[in-house]
């Protein structure tokens, strides 16, 4: 399934967050088909696909720093055609 992740961080603690993310790997149970950047700061969006079991992972290095915001997601469009030819 694909989950939308939205995972926020307060300004304070952004050296720390670009720390940990320089050395972290996502889990091998978790694909991660986009990722990006908030051009505002202290935000990162991803979408990815897993299970909850992957989703417990993903988050697990993550939970004293970050916020998340997580919801299944449906591709549709192009993204749709993109990922169903896979």
């Amino acid at each position: 399934m694909y989950f939308m992740m939205i995972c926020t961080w307060a300004p304070e603690d952004e050296r720390e967050v670009r720390t940990r993310r320089a050395t972290w790997d996502w889990p091998e149970d978790v694909e991660v088909i986009s990722e990006f950047y908030d051009l505002q700061g202290c935000r990162t969006i991803y979408v990815v696909k897993t299970d909850a079991k992957g989703l417990i992972a993903a988050r697990a290095a993550w939970i004293d720093i970050l916020e998340f915001e997580i919801f299944p997601v449906y591709p549709i469009g192009v993204t749709k055609e993109a990922l169903m030819g896979k």
